[in-house]
């Protein structure tokens, strides 16, 4: 049997959530758009558990993190992407892309 490589493959789904498939995703990015990443979206921890039970909806944070995971150069989008929110109102903790 011979080895594959990356390279070798048409398409690479994966599937997940929290910050594991943001770092498969950010390590496979070179594939380009053969990569496809389905991100689970029930987190129901830290900031985003706290905008689910005000709010309802889906865990966007997870999303987020991917997204800018896949930014492979420094760049305002992802300073965007992970500001959070400082002092003591309703948005403190919670990041801007969230």
């Amino acid at each position: 049997m011979r080895n594959r490589t990356l390279a070798d493959l048409d398409r690479v789904v994966a599937l997940g959530g929290g910050h594991g498939l943001g770092r498969v995703l950010s390590s496979l990015s070179s594939l380009g758009s053969r990569l496809t990443g389905i991100v689970t979206t029930t987190d129901n921890g830290g900031s985003t558990g706290r905008i689910r039970r005000s709010e309802g909806g889906i865990a966007w944070g997870d999303m987020r993190n991917c997204l800018n995971q896949l930014i492979t150069e420094p760049s305002v989008a992802s300073a965007m992407f992970e500001y959070r929110f400082g002092g003591n109102g309703e948005l403190s903790g919670h990041n801007l892309g969230t």
